[in-house]
């Protein structure tokens, strides 16, 4: 027997669409910190400290860690494990795993932000936006 899976219930493509608008947003404001990290750069004249952009390469590091772990295997772990009688506890979950794992994508782009305001060049903090936009690309939402 071919068994096709069931079109997702009304509450889980609404929890979907709501995701998709948040993750769009959020995926958005990345671009929207390095044009401000860019502006801000021209007109500052400090140099940070290279203990902290090493700090935050290794805050932002554990960051990426956490993101794969929640989207490659709490996510997988939850939607494969969940109880068909209880769809609106799976859902509820699923919100929560990916909006965590966007907000930690987006922090990522924050670290990269902060340097820049502390004058870091642009080649040293390129690599925090395009980790964050790799996250993003990794965490659009799909429902179960």
């Amino acid at each position: 027997m071919n068994h096709e899976p069931s079109p997702p219930s009304a509450d889980a493509q609404a929890v979907f669409r709501l995701l998709r608008l948040i993750y769009v947003a959020m995926f958005a404001s990345v671009g929207a910190y390095w044009l401000v990290g860019e502006v801000v750069a021209r007109q500052t004249e400090i140099t940070a400290p290279a203990i902290i952009a090493r700090v935050l390469q290794v805050v932002a590091a554990g960051t990426v860690l956490a993101v794969l772990v929640l989207r490659f295997q709490r996510i997988p772990a939850l939607t494969a494990t969940a109880l068909a009688s209880e769809p609106a506890a799976l859902l509820a979950r699923l919100r929560v795993l990916y909006l965590v794992c966007f907000a930690l994508a987006e922090a990522v782009a924050l670290y990269g932000l902060v340097l820049r305001f502390l004058g870091v060049p642009r080649a040293d903090v390129t690599l925090f936006f395009l980790a964050a936009a790799v996250l993003f690309l990794l965490c659009y939402p799909r429902p179960p």
